[in-house]
């Protein structure tokens, strides 16, 4: 298999950018992405397989793997994996065709720090790169993070209810599956509505509640309750984290047991004008919880940030999570 390989640019303008490096088996998509990452990253290879990107890895230490999961040799997980076996401190971010929740929880399971839908390449990669290199996941759901068997504290924005109840109602059932004890902290309105995308999928949350297995909390009543004189309260907080503990500890599978929550709590207070407690809330809910089997996913619609300072924002809250999800519309 013949390599691609992208021109090492000298010129100034390559000092401090990040170094990635490509694989795909399709040249024009190499040549493609190299184009569209070249303002904010310098390209410094683009390889057409995976035995291919181990060897340019190893020999051009990359800040970030871009890779493909279908390629002849080493598929895209297999060249994860043998990255990760070697020490190399590339991040991995998989771009593909294969969007379904397996692909993506093996993608997690190899280490990625993002996975990205080649379709939606153009708006969604970069922003992927710059979250895998401050650390954190750039997921396109958030229910493969359950098929992994992971915990982690996870911020999901979206621009309509209905798609993103659909996914919510993925993740829970997922981690009804794997026997966790299920949380939400709702406006109303959508724990209503979920309740029926549940039932739908088998699961009878009133059923679940009454037996303990599904705790509810009123987004609206808990952001009144977690705020004092118009701060976020630390003592109110971990009240909400030891209701939770006791009820996770108090459940058959004991201390093992993992707890899955999804609340609004912060995008209530961002709706309400006050963004300053929503930010403390998730900072204080990040150290309650960080060493605690407990998934938490904090739901912000997109319309809760305005003007010119959303997409900084934005920022703000993804930099106090581990995983980033934005749910597209169907």
């Amino acid at each position: 298999m013949e390599e691609f390989v992208t021109p090492v640019s000298q010129t100034a303008t390559d000092a401090g950018r990040p170094r990635v490096i490509l694989a795909d088996d399709d040249p024009g998509i190499l040549k493609a992405i190299s184009r569209t990452l070249a303002d904010d990253f310098q390209v410094v290879a683009a390889v057409t397989d995976g035995q291919q990107a181990v060897e340019a890895v190893l020999r051009l230490d990359p800040d970030v793997a871009v890779l493909d999961v279908s390629m002849p040799g080493l598929n895209g997980f297999q060249t994860a994996a043998a990255l990760k076996r070697s020490g190399a401190r590339a991040r991995t971010v998989f771009l593909t065709m294969h969007h379904d929740d397996d692909f993506v929880a093996k993608a997690i399971g190899c280490g990625a720090m993002g996975f990205v839908p080649k379709t939606l390449a153009w708006s969604d990669l970069i922003p992927a790169l710059r979250h895998a290199l401050d650390g954190r996941q750039c997921l396109p759901s958030l229910a493969p993070v359950v098929m992994a068997d992971a915990d982690t504290h996870a911020v999901q924005f979206h621009g309509d209810d209905n798609s993103w109840l659909d996914r919510v109602s993925d993740v829970l059932s997922r981690a009804l599956h794997r026997r966790d004890i299920i949380a939400t902290a709702l406006i109303e309105s959508n724990r209503d509505a979920l309740a029926i995308r549940m039932h739908e999928r088998g699961w009878n949350l009133a059923d679940l509640h009454a037996r303990s297995g599904y705790l509810i909390f009123d987004a609206e009543d808990a952001a009144t309750q977690v705020v004092r004189d118009g701060r976020a309260d630390f003592d109110s907080i971990a009240q909400i984290v030891a209701l939770l503990e006791h009820v996770r500890t108090a459940s058959v599978a004991g201390p093992r047991a993992h707890l899955t929550i999804v609340g609004e709590i912060a995008a209530v207070l961002f709706r309400r004008g006050n963004p300053e407690a929503a930010l403390e809330l998730e900072r204080t809910w990040d150290r309650l919880t960080r060493s605690l089997p407990i998934f938490t996913i904090c739901a912000y619609p997109t319309g809760c940030f305005h003007g010119d300072a959303a997409p900084g924002l934005m920022a703000t809250v993804s930099a106090h999570h581990s995983v980033i999800s934005h749910t597209v519309s169907a």
